[in-house]
């Protein structure tokens, strides 16, 4: 069987609700509008496979350093002494994004930088964002078997994507490629406006897993899962 990634916190049922944890060899994918939760998700992830002793690389396109750092103590995620020891790797790609002429040369530069990925779980948020403006099939297959060749050594690599922001058969190529794919939305129940988490795909679960989870944000408590269910 398979390693399991623990991402399990003991302040909520996150890692019950994805079948006990991400499993390794997982290529996986998170899509979604601006705002309906990505990276939330990748951070709780994030916070609970350190916990659990997992390492994780973790590839940012919209927080600086002290920014992540921030955002993560706000959320009750203290993650500080993890990068200080090197359990996280935080490579902020955000200020090179914001430079006058578009770089071209991301997905080739990903392939390239082996030691991104030695940790366990390799987190890229986001990933469409990175890549949109040099990316076509043929990149597109070689990116994806690439990510292929690392995670069979045992790894798991997420991603997050924006809605539309890539062409629709580079969107295809990378969904045929995963072996976990979500959609994350909000919703509006009466008054209220709530985070919804559908899984599409989930190949390798290594237990049973909901397909549709329901979660907000609290300060200083971070990523809470909705007990109730959201028909």
């Amino acid at each position: 069987m398979a390693r399991i990634f623990s991402i399990q916190l003991a302040n909520d049922e996150f890692h019950k609700k994805l079948g006990g944890g991400i499993p390794a060899g997982t290529i996986g994918l998170i899509k979604g509008g601006h705002g309906s939760g990505k990276s939330i998700v990748c951070q709780r992830m994030t916070y609970g496979l350190l916990k659990n002793d997992v390492s994780v690389t973790y590839i940012s396109t919209q927080l600086t350093t002290i920014d992540f750092i921030k955002q993560m103590s706000s959320l009750g995620y203290d993650i500080a002494r993890d990068i200080i020891r090197k359990r996280l790797m935080f490579i902020p790609v955000y200020p090179l994004l914001q430079e006058p002429k578009k770089r071209m040369d991301y997905s080739e530069k990903l392939m390239n930088a082996r030691q991104l990925f030695e940790n366990d779980v390799i987190i890229i948020d986001c990933f469409s964002s990175l890549i949109k403006f040099d990316i076509d099939p043929n990149s597109a297959i070689r990116l994806m078997g690439f990510f292929k060749r690392i995670s069979a050594l045992g790894k798991a690599i997420i991603l997050t994507a924006l809605e539309d922001e890539l062409e629709r058969r580079i969107t295809e190529e990378v969904e045929s490629v995963c072996s976990f794919i979500a959609e994350t939305t909000i919703k509006k129940f009466g008054t209220d406006l709530k985070n919804i988490m559908i899984i599409k795909k989930y190949n390798l679960a290594a237990d049973q897993y909901s397909k549709q989870i329901a979660f907000r944000v609290e300060p200083r408590i971070g990523f809470v899962v909705e007990i109730a269910a959201v028909a």
